[in-house]
């Protein structure tokens, strides 16, 4: 079965284990959530038993989307510490087997966002979300192919979202190893984004493919922006990791073009203080890039948003 032809089936599947949940009694319902954990431990890929893991995936996912009696929710709740380490496991465990696919990757990071997004009621403990950090950390990004590469970093990006949506004890408390998350992201698009070689024509898929991409980097960095408590003490750093790596490519112009729009957005929350740390700290080369796009930001970002603010004032 394809992922499209999946998602296709979700609302009835989503329909399906509800009235299951709904109807069934307790421990039955008990004895639906540990098979299907069951499913989705490392073992079975193990025993090679692929497929297995793959249909134990989906219905997690599927149950995880599911409004359930609040017995059958107490149930899930009890689950969620065995659901979030075979999640991890699978991840590390894909991450280090080229040959399991990328299908298994993308599954538990779908997963792990569903889960995540139910919010703190579900993930009491900030430890079992923190867990997902390590997951996104262990995924080689670099050494996937275009089409899997779109896939998993769409689903990194939503796990991200997810976390700075729904858990913000976690966020809080966490922030450094959000970023740390993120900051992967920015830099593959950095590296993958470079401008075409003389001769090179036309948008290629794989320039569209890096493009939406930016899109989604760009996006978090306006959701980052909005969370100046967790983040602002940070901004100048994320400022400066993003300037480093940006001196050493030639950027393609609209990948360019909505990085440096999302960085105008941690720009925001730069201080006085931090514009004199970075000009004190970067390098000769760095500082000038720094310099143009501090350029543009006034003339193109912050002009903008003190004209909005004093029209609406």
């Amino acid at each position: 079965m394809t992922s499209p032809f999946v998602r296709s089936l979700d609302s009835q599947l989503i329909g399906l284990l509800t009235c299951m949940s709904e109807r069934c009694t307790d421990h039955q319902f008990y004895l639906l959530v540990k098979s299907i954990t069951q499913g989705i431990e490392v073992v079975n890929l193990w025993k090679g038993r692929h497929p297995d893991v793959v249909s134990s995936l989906i219905l997690t996912t599927t149950l995880l989307k599911c409004s359930s009696r609040e017995n059958a929710e107490k149930t899930l709740w009890f689950a969620v510490p065995q659901i979030i380490t075979a999640l991890l496991a699978l991840c590390k465990k894909t991450a280090l087997d080229e040959h399991l696919g990328f299908k298994i990757t993308l599954l538990s990071l779908e997963a792990l966002a569903v889960l995540i997004q139910q919010g703190e009621g579900m993930l009491s403990n900030p430890h079992h979300v923190t867990l997902a950090f390590d997951a996104l950390l262990c995924i080689p990004l670099d050494q996937l192919k275009l089409d899997e590469y779109a896939g998993v970093f769409q689903a990194i990006h939503e796990v991200l979202f997810s976390i700075i949506q729904s858990q913000p004890k976690v966020l809080f408390n966490a922030a450094p190893t959000f970023l740390k998350c993120f900051n992967r992201l920015v830099l593959s698009v950095v590296h993958k984004g470079r401008q075409k070689a003389a001769g090179e024509k036309g948008m290629t898929m794989e320039s569209k493919v890096i493009l939406e991409c930016a899109r989604l980097v760009e996006r978090m960095y306006t959701h980052i922006a909005a969370k100046p408590e967790e983040f602002a003490m940070f901004s100048a750093f994320m400022v400066a990791e993003y300037i480093n790596e940006l001196q050493k490519v030639t950027l393609n112009a609209d990948v360019k073009k909505l990085l440096a729009a999302g960085v105008y957005h941690l720009l925001d929350l730069v201080t006085e203080n931090d514009l004199r740390f970075l000009n004190a700290s970067l390098h000769l080369g760095v500082r000038e890039v720094f310099k143009e796009l501090y350029g543009d930001y006034v003339r193109y970002h912050k002009s903008k948003r003190q004209g909005e603010e004093e029209y609406t004032a």
